[in-house]
C-alpha cells in the first residue's frame, strides 16, 4: 500500500511529536477506520484511505496510556 502525506504536515508533526511520516509502515486495520495504534514504539496514526491503494497520513503522534490500553 502506498502512503502518502503534505511534506510541510510532514515537517509540522516531525518537529511536535518527533515522529516522522516518511517512517510510516503499513499495518492492517479494519475497514473504515481512520485511526490505528501500533508499531514498535506504539505510535498512534491518523489517516485517510485513498481507495484501496494508498492512504494520506494526517498525524502521526505517540499513543496515550488509553490508547495504549486498547491495544494490549
Amino acid at each position: 500500500m502506498k502512503i502518502i502525506w503534505d511534506e510541510l504536515k510532514r515537517e509540522t508533526n516531525l518537529a511536535k511529536h518527533g515522529l516522522d511520516f516518511a517512517g510510516s509502515i503499513v499495518v492492517p486495520a479494519n475497514e473504515g477506520r481512520s485511526m490505528a495504534v501500533g508499531g514498535r514504539d506504539v505510535a498512534a496514526v491518523v489517516f485517510k484511505p485513498l481507495g484501496s491503494q494508498a492512504i494520506s497520513v494526517i498525524s502521526i503522534r505517540p499513543a496515550s496510556r488509553k490508547e495504549r490500553k486498547l491495544l494490549w
